[in-house]
Formats: C-alpha cells, structure tokens, sequence
C-alpha cells in the first residue's frame, strides 16, 4: 500500500474519532433512570450541570468506562470544586490526547512530502508522546485549576468569618449569621458555590453548619470543617463564637499572607539565576577576545 494513503488513513481516522467524541457531547438522549431518580432527592448533592455536559449516548457509554481505567486520574475534590462532571472531563481529556496524537500523521506526511526516507517509526513514536502529553497535561491543567480554586476559596473565608462574626455580635442567631453572608457576598464564584451548598441543606431540613461540613469534604477543604465545628458547637451547646470565629480568620488570613510570601521569595529566588547566568556570559564575552589576545601572543 502507498503510503501517502497509509499516512492520509490514519490522519483522518484520528481526526474522525476526535470529530466523533465532540459531537457524542452534544447529541440528545434520554436520561438514566438512576439519574432522574437521584435529581428527586433533595437531600443529595447535584453537582451545577454545564451546558457542555455530556448525554447517555452509546458513544459516550462506549468510551468512557474505557477511559477511567486510564492512568493519571483526577481527585474527585479537584472535579466538585471547579463544577465538572467526570464524564464531561473525561471525554474533553480524551479530546486532547487525540488532538496530540495527529501530531504523528501531520509530522509522516510532511517527510513524506519532502521525501526524507523516514519509516512510520518516527511518525508512530511522535503520535503515541502526544496522546501521552495531551492526556496528562489536560488533568494537570485541572489540578492547577482547582489549586488556585482553594486559594480563592481561603480569601473569599476570611472575608465570609469576619462577616458572620459581625452578625453574631449584632445578636444573629448561628443559622441566619452563616446564611446572609454567603447571599449577600455572592458577587465571587466561591462564595456562590458557597450559597448553594447553604441553600441545598436548608431546602433539605438540615442545618447550615452540616452542608458546610459537607461542602469541606467534597472539595477537600479542611478550612471549611473547621468553621462547621464551631457553628456547631454555637449552635447545638449555646456557646459564643464571635471570638473563635475572629481568631480563626486572623490565623487563616496569617496563613495566607505567609504562603503569599514564601511563594514571592521562591519566585525571587528562580529570578536570581538567570541574572547570574547573564552576567557570567556577559564577562565571559568581555574577557574572551582578550585571553585569546594574550595565549596567542605567548
């Protein structure tokens, strides 16, 4: 077989899988019966669904029970904090690597072109790196995403504690304290995400401190269990946490301040080297015309 056809094959099978899986995303499907159930029970946590979330379709149901048991897989905590359904993830993963992957038939057909005498080894080789690549920066990007989400989530606390402290000094009771913040402060993502989780415990007869427990172990934010165990305490024992809600912000805020300076200082550090290695090039090309001035006239 000629291979310009061979190459021409297996660039279009590629590009066709990865045409295929985007529009598995957006075909319409009836839902799982399990689903519809679960969305009936007020009492269990129902992620925000995208409008890019992904239907029951055979070709979804094909793939991904195919790519969870793929290696380099993503928390869960990571997933519930930026709002993305696993399958959605999943299949926009697989999206990439195959993106990547054409990399392969892209690089064979132009050897081929220029005629370098290159066998499918090199092609093959760069096509399987790239599916590599795409498929592992693709959950790192997530995992960067959801870091820099827990960070925002810490700021949008302190601002959250030093609020539901004011209530409580005013004479709120621990529920409405916990609750008007988050509703009135709902202008950032974190603290809407927040309000939701507030909202979802009210409308299942549940207190506000449970679904803020709750919501700390979903996104693996042991900030938020912490704030849960001292409305709790208030709410259940009677005790004042006006003070303990004041010092657990200072602290969280003085834990924040110092991970913001220890990240300025490594960062400061990393600039250091390059200056040097610039200055060493610099007297290096300063000095080197007259070394070899004076070796040649020794």
């Amino acid at each position: 077989m000629n291979g310009y056809l061979v190459l021409a094959i297996s660039a279009g099978a590629v590009l066709g899988l990865g045409v295929a899986i985007m529009i598995a995303a957006f075909m319409p499907s009836h839902p799982r019966l399990g689903d519809a159930l679960a969305a009936l029970d007020e009492r269990l946590h129902r992620p925000p669904l995208s409008k890019s979330a992904p239907r029951s379709t055979w070709l979804v149901s094909l793939l991904v029970p195919w790519l969870r048991q793929l290696p380099g897989a993503v928390m869960d905590a990571d997933l519930e904090l930026l709002g993305i359904e696993r399958d959605r993830f999943l299949l926009h993963r697989a999206g990439t690597a195959l993106a990547y992957a054409v990399a392969g038939p892209v690089l064979g057909a132009t050897l081929a072109v220029l005629d370098a005498g290159i066998g499918f080894t090199v092609p093959a080789v760069f096509s399987i790196a790239g599916a590599v690549v795409g498929w592992n920066s693709a959950g790192a990007a997530v995992g960067t995403r959801a870091e820099r989400g827990r960070m925002e989530m810490r700021f949008a606390l302190v601002s959250y504690l030093q609020q539901v402290s004011l209530l409580r000094f005013g004479g709120a009771g621990v529920a409405t304290a916990l609750t008007v913040p988050a509703r009135l402060l709902s202008d950032s993502w974190a603290m809407r995400r927040l309000h939701d989780e507030l909202d979802l415990a009210e409308r299942a007869g549940e207190m506000p401190w449970e679904g803020i427990r709750r919501f700390g172990q979903r996104i693996d934010l042991t900030e938020l269990a912490d704030v849960s165990s001292i409305a709790a305490t208030a709410g259940q024992d009677g005790g004042a946490v006006v003070t303990t809600l004041l010092a657990r912000a200072e602290s969280l805020r003085d834990e924040l301040l110092a991970d913001e300076q220890a990240d300025a200082n490594r960062a400061s550090g990393q600039l250091s080297t390059p200056g040097a290695v610039q200055v060493f090039v610099t007297v290096a090309w300063v000095l080197y015309p007259v070394a070899m001035a004076l070796l040649t006239s020794a």
